[in-house]
């Protein structure tokens, strides 16, 4: 679910707003994704993402369409940030001097900001209901959302955390995403006419890795084994990899967290090491 916002630049406007004018009107921190949903800080594309440090959550888009801008609020998402989210279409509304904006295909003005505030999180929480629902039937094992800084994975020990409260869903957002680790993502690579996935794991860093290896919304498909790369260019199988760690720390419902000093690495190579 998500919440569409267009402003619209009056053509008559002899200086015309840019994004670049536009994130510095919103006095926020921004940045752009990669190819694995993970955030870039601080460079600007076709589409940036908005957010508030002190309160981290899954981010604000914002792009181009000619003179007009484009907002969009992915829900669910917490109080604080769609607050902001209405903050920022009041900042921009004042610089272009205009009172209208166009929300999900329908002019309306700024005055019913609070009634879309409270539209939002009521479709945040129900949001996260449909996820417990599907949840609890078994119907999924995760539902994986994109957080302004990384994808999150949400399971059974997340939802019941979070219990459908906004409070409750805003703090777990800003606390998983303030964790300082490296968010690993595997790259791809054809090799003997077939796909491989490869992680990359270097020495003391505490890096984020999945229980079992995927590729973010299928993206690609087909990819016959998995591997990681530790040190030096030596790979093991991921299934060795990630069954002979000897420290594991929970992350989400689909990742650990994993840190490897020297010893920990030459130990896997030396048990595990296949030529790819």
């Amino acid at each position: 679910m998500s919440v569409l916002v267009k402003i619209k630049q009056k053509s008559l406007f002899k200086k015309k707003l840019n994004v670049e004018a536009i994130i510095k009107l919103t006095n926020l921190s921004y940045g752009v994704c990669d190819e694995n949903y993970r955030l870039i800080n601080n460079e600007v594309g076709n589409h940036i993402l908005l957010y508030d440090e002190k309160h981290l959550a899954r981010g604000i888009d914002l792009s181009q369409e000619g003179d007009d801008f484009i907002f969009l609020l992915s829900l669910p998402t917490t109080s604080s940030e769609i607050k902001t989210f209405y903050e920022i279409i009041e900042k921009v509304c004042n610089e272009l001097k205009t009172k209208n904006y166009i929300r999900e295909e329908e002019k309306v003005n700024l005055k019913e900001n609070a009634k879309f505030i409270k539209d939002d999180e009521e479709g945040s929480v129900y949001g996260l209901k449909t996820i417990e629902e599907k949840i609890n039937q078994d119907k999924y094992n995760r539902f994986e959302i994109f957080g302004v800084y990384n994808p999150i994975s949400i399971g059974l020990k997340e939802i019941s955390q979070i219990a459908n409260n906004l409070d409750n869903f805003e703090k777990y957002l800003h606390e998983i995403q303030s964790i300082d680790v490296y968010y690993a993502a595997p790259r791809i690579y054809k090799i003997k006419e077939k796909l491989v996935g490869i992680y990359a794991i270097g020495p003391n860093i505490s890096s984020v890795v999945p229980t079992s290896p995927y590729i973010i919304l299928n993206q690609i498909q087909g990819i016959e084994e998995w591997y990681v790369m530790l040190g030096e260019g030596k790979t093991i199988k991921y299934d060795d990899f990630i069954n002979n760690i000897k420290h594991k720390k929970y992350y989400d419902s689909n990742h650990v967290i994993v840190t490897l000093n020297d010893n920990d690495i030459a130990e896997l190579i030396d048990k595990y090491f296949i030529k790819v």
